[in-house]
């Protein structure tokens, strides 16, 4: 749910903060003063397209930030997750910026992102009814998911997808194995040619790091002997002057004094350490010394081994030390050609053991959604027929997919339909011109729902135009039974609807040394009061006016 809303110089808006509750919450305001603008700044801060004059006049930029609450909201958290963006585990901060010169930059957690990552985002978040690009039930994927959830066979419409992806994954395989069936002989004879040709050559793994340290030590022959000959010398052989000597005499000079200083023990021990090191290099540079030859035989034919390989690697447009690797994948790629029928009759099998169990879990899917179909529909229709739609009648349609390619979803597309008048024919909701009658069939739908709904923030605007009395008063009761379960947002100007809200926000504007300022306020009970009266009549209250209004919020149990 919605818990914050920050504002600052957006449009009209200088500064608003407001903390936002569970329950049904209704805005109201007189005509003119742009009750929506609490709405378009939801859905600029979630991604909406936004320009320039956005930004109020004489600033720089205007800011939106949101927040809310994903306790009950495991799909957005684990959409955070897989991007990376989860900061508190049970909060979400999204805010947009807007600047004067037409940029904008978006974040969420305090992470920079842009909008359509963020859009994806707003629609686990929040439902906005009222302008179609923001109407997700028109869409037929939602569609889908209402009926499942409703249904609560949300495992069984896993299970299908799974099957079906599983599926793709292998057709997809055996597709590209049989597409080069035709010219599976002529690859092959290649890849024979080429792997006879490094077969020959006996390549070993690490051979060319090994080969290129023999060439330099062959190569540097003679500078080896003369440099090592010369670190023994010194080192050990030297009979006036080696470090090995040295380092004993000064050890025997210590050990002399060492009852004068116990420190001069540690000394000792340090030396007789770099005495024993001393006396193991010597060891290794003499072994050393034994395995340098001079051989120029050796050495060409080490050079010409060298030539081969970097010769047949830059025929193959790879660096020497991959030949090795590269001779096993030549190998592993024909032998996989040469077994490819094998594997397309493999891969076929387990194809038609996924095609029997989809065949099985889909049609369940279609026997289920056809059930459920029906008692959703009735209670929709029922809904629809109480808010000034009353030959109102609601239907699900399922669309039949072609089975060979496994449909992701099931067998069927499930499309809404509505008919709103008796002569006109059932049409997809998509279809249906009158946003009032799209935001009432949409209350009917969420009324319908509710208990199933996963994104618990829903807006509506312009759910109450053209209707007034009785039908007001039913979508007013429909939309505070909504409010028990979700958050939901209604702009409205009828006191019908208002008097139903859990909380009441009034949009004021007022003009001060020729600016204007919007202020949006939660009203208190007096102050429903008096908004109610004004709803009812007008500029000028009057004493019955306030009674009827406090008598409509009596009625109304708020």
């Amino acid at each position: 749910m919605l818990t914050q809303i920050h504002i600052s110089n957006l449009i009209t808006i200088e500064n608003l903060q407001l903390e936002l509750k569970l329950g049904t919450s209704v805005i109201t305001g007189e005509s003119g003063v742009g009750k929506s603008i609490l709405i378009d700044a939801i859905e600029l801060a979630l991604g909406a397209r936004a320009n320039a004059d956005m930004v109020r006049t004489g600033q720089e930029k205007a800011d939106i930030s949101l927040c809310f609450d994903l306790t009950k909201l495991p799909d957005a958290r684990n959409w955070l997750k897989s991007y990376d963006l989860e900061a508190d585990i049970n909060e979400c901060m999204i805010r947009r910026t807007l600047y004067r010169d037409g940029r904008s930059r978006s974040y969420i957690n305090n992470m920079p992102t842009t909008l359509q990552p963020l859009r994806e985002l707003s629609e686990l978040l929040i439902n906005i009814h009222g302008q179609n690009e923001h109407q997700t039930l028109l869409k037929p994927d939602v569609q889908r998911s209402l009926l499942d959830c409703y249904a609560g066979h949300e495992d069984l419409a896993f299970k299908v997808q799974h099957l079906a992806s599983e599926w793709q994954v292998l057709n997809k395989e055996t597709s590209e194995l049989r597409a080069r069936a035709e010219e599976r002989a002529s690859i092959s004879e290649f890849l024979k040619f080429q792997l006879q040709e490094l077969e020959a050559l006996q390549i070993t793994q690490n051979e060319f790091a090994a080969l290129d340290l023999e060439h330099k030590q062959l190569a540097n022959a003679d500078e080896l002997l003369q440099h090592i000959n010369q670190a023994v010398l010194s080192l050990a052989e030297n009979e006036e002057h080696n470090a090995i000597r040295l380092v004993n005499d000064t050890i025997r000079a210590l050990e002399i004094i060492s009852r004068v200083d116990p420190k001069i023990t540690t000394w000792i021990e340090t030396l007789k350490s770099a005495l024993i090191q001393l006396s193991d290099t010597e060891d290794e540079l003499r072994r050393y010394l034994d395995s340098v030859s001079v051989d120029p035989a050796q050495l060409q034919q080490t050079e010409q081994r060298l030539s081969t390989l970097f010769n047949l690697a830059r025929k193959h447009k790879i660096d020497p030390p991959e030949l090795y690797d590269f001779q096993l994948k030549m190998a592993k790629e024909l032998q996989d050609l040469e077994q490819s029928d094998e594997k397309i009759e493999m891969l076929t099998k387990k194809m038609q053991i996924i095609e029997k169990e989809y065949e099985i879990q889909a049609n369940q899917l279609s026997k289920k959604r056809t059930q459920s179909a029906k008692s959703l529909a009735k209670e929709i229709t029922q809904t629809m027929q109480t808010l000034s739609l009353p030959h109102g009648k609601f239907h699900i349609h399922f669309e039949p997919l072609e089975k060979s390619q496994l449909p992701a979803h099931g067998l069927e597309k499930i499309i809404f339909h509505i008919q709103t008048n008796p002569d006109q024919p059932l049409l997809p909701l998509a279809k249906v011109a009158s946003g009032g009658e799209i935001s009432r069939i949409s209350l009917a739908i969420h009324i319908a729902t509710a208990k199933q709904q996963t994104i618990p923030a829903l807006v509506f605007d312009e759910i109450d135009v053209g209707v007034s009395g009785q039908t007001a008063e039913m979508i007013g009761k429909l939309l505070r039974q909504l409010g028990t379960a979700l958050q939901v947002f209604c702009i409205t100007h009828v006191p019908q609807v208002a008097v139903q809200g859990h909380h009441h926000l009034r949009v004021e504007k007022n003009i001060k040394n020729n600016a204007t300022f919007t202020t949006i306020k939660i009203l208190s009970p007096d102050e429903k009061t008096q908004e109610i009266a004004r709803m009812l009549g007008g500029a000028q209250i009057t004493k019955k006016t306030l009674e009827h209004a406090q008598e409509m919020l009596e009625s109304a149990n708020v």
